[in-house]
């Protein structure tokens, strides 16, 4: 029983660590902002459709259309072109067909 005590007594006592003590200063982070590209915001549009990853990969749908995209960076402009970017690309169409 003396150990369940000493045991008890262990939780409930608070740390007095010296480092505990003095105040900490807090370090700031710096975070660099996520640049994403054209291929990552169409495989993401792609994925949000119900496409299979392995099928963007397989048929490196992302790559292709970060190479053919020159317009504005953002998803309305991006979904507006993919009915082009699958007319011009056969296979990636096959892959797409029925989702976008």
């Amino acid at each position: 029983m003396n150990w369940l005590k000493k045991l008890w007594n262990w939780f409930i006592t608070p740390n007095e660590d010296a480092c505990c003590a003095a105040p900490h200063e807090v370090t700031p982070v710096e975070v660099e902002e996520e640049t994403r590209t054209s291929g990552s915001i169409f495989g993401t549009i792609c994925r949000a459709a119900g496409v299979k990853q392995r099928d963007i990969d397989s048929s490196n749908a992302a790559a292709l259309f970060d190479e053919w995209y020159t317009g504005k960076v953002a998803e309305d402009d991006i979904r507006q072109s993919i009915a082009e970017f699958k007319s011009l690309h056969a296979g990636v169409n096959a892959k797409l067909a029925g989702r976008l």
